[in-house]
């Protein structure tokens, strides 16, 4: 049975007790299926009205807000019908009893909506990892970067190398086609002359990739310097709970300690380390060695200092903000433009610490915003550039017009439907039911 062919339905919005629910049925028969079960179901598409459903003894089961959508103009490019109904529990419950005895419909799999959405030409296949994007951002950058992904934003660089491609492909075909004709002057320099360009147009989105990416998987600021100076008691404060263990002995920090937060919109990873001091214990010894490694890697290096003659050992750290904490016990602290003063335990100072952080964040991300970020599309857009680059290198005109044929296979994939069931078992895996 062609299951493309099934009217189904599903939940969605979240689990739980709520002013609404929400349920999403699409499917030829979807509009048969609720006037089953309707008093008063709409007839005039995109119009909302008040409509009684009852179950199949005619019961009232709840007044809801029912939405026809007649396809092609709908989520999915079928007829679909949206019914908003009061969110407790039983109400929910009972309401998807009566449309599971319904035979004309099926409950749906997860991401079947979008795969729907995708197959009816309404949304390409990058568009449909962005909705993906946009159901699992977290903070307001991951929500920009996705929204611009949904909107095509992402697909035009593509479409763009794609257009390059064909472009590239006719021209070498054309040579090869009418080697024997009168062709324009210079056209195998010309022909270069488009590999190489479509070349640099990939590695613009390679370079581009490594800073939109961040917002996708998180900004890594690593916590460094030496023990006791109040790192863990920082990533605790700014956790809102105890991550670290906090005492007065030196050296309780012995490996990483992972913290996600959402400051400004941008995704943070805090890591406490260990503290940087000489050790004979082994374990330490690794701890303090995972620290060193973390610095090299991270974004940001927040450098915890107990004096001011401490800064010159860190010169070598990049990216680094000094800190000094324990500001409401000190009695004498630092006064330096370099060192921000802070207190874990009164959260005195903190507030600027972490505007200074999203500040030198957003240096790191300028206008990249729009970029490319996901591993698939940076995949696929490797294997077109060594296609690319054997093509640049090849002598005969077949082999050159094989190997762009191949490039341009390769960037179809992205958003295209050029081999393309197995990408999207994947892709909508990690969908929720009723998306």
């Amino acid at each position: 049975m062609n299951k493309t062919k099934d009217t189904i339905f599903a939940v969605a919005t979240p689990p739980g007790k709520a002013a609404i629910s929400v349920i999403r049925i699409s499917g030829s028969q979807a509009f048969k299926a609720i006037k089953d079960i309707s008093k008063s179901i709409p007839t005039e598409p995109n119009k909302t009205s008040l409509n009684k459903l009852v179950d199949i003894n005619g019961k009232t089961i709840d007044q809801t807000l029912t939405t026809f959508f007649k396809g092609p103009k709908s989520y999915t490019g079928e007829d679909m019908i949206e019914l908003s109904i009061h969110g407790g529990k039983a109400v929910l419950n009972k309401l998807l009893k009566t449309l599971n005895e319904n035979k004309k419909i099926r409950y749906a799999e997860a991401g079947e909506f979008t795969r729907r959405a995708f197959e009816n030409n309404k949304l390409d296949i990058s568009q449909v990892e962005a909705v993906a994007d946009l159901v699992n951002a977290e903070t307001e950058q991951q929500r920009k970067q996705a929204l611009n992904q949904l909107e095509g934003n992402d697909s035009l660089k593509i479409k763009k190398i794609h257009k390059q491609l064909e472009t590239l492909l006719a021209n070498v075909e054309a040579t090869i086609d009418f080697s024997d004709e009168d062709l324009p002057k210079n056209l195998n320099k010309k022909i270069k002359e488009q590999i190489e360009n479509i070349i640099k147009n990939i590695n613009r989105i390679f370079f581009e990739n490594e800073k939109s990416k961040k917002i996708r998987e998180g900004y890594i600021v690593a916590i460094i310097g030496k023990t006791n100076t109040g790192k863990s008691s920082f990533i605790n404060n700014i956790s809102n709970k105890e991550v670290s263990i906090v005492t007065n002995q030196p050296g309780t920090t012995r490996d990483t300690l992972e913290s996600y937060v959402d400051i400004g919109g941008y995704p943070i990873k805090f890591y406490d380390s260990a503290g940087i001091r000489r050790s004979r214990n082994n374990i330490e010894k690794i701890g303090i060695n995972k620290t060193l490694k973390l610095s090299e890697n991270s974004d940001i290096n927040l450098v915890f200092i107990d004096k001011i003659t401490e800064i010159n050992k860190y010169q070598k750290i990049h990216n680094k903000i000094f800190v000094q904490s324990k500001f409401d016990i000190r009695k004498k602290p630092l006064k330096n433009k370099k060192i921000n003063n802070i207190s874990s335990k009164n959260s005195f100072g903190i507030k600027n610490l972490l505007n200074k952080i999203v500040k030198n964040i957003e240096k790191l991300n300028t206008n990249f915003n729009n970029s490319i970020s996901r591993e698939r599309h940076m995949s696929l857009l490797i294997k077109s550039k060594i296609h690319l680059n054997t093509a640049k290198k090849a002598k005969s005109y077949d082999i050159i017009a094989e190997e762009v044929r191949l490039s341009l296979g390769e960037i179809s994939k992205i958003y295209g439907k050029t081999d393309i069931e197995h990408i999207l078992g994947i892709i909508f895996n990690n969908f929720c039911i009723g998306k």
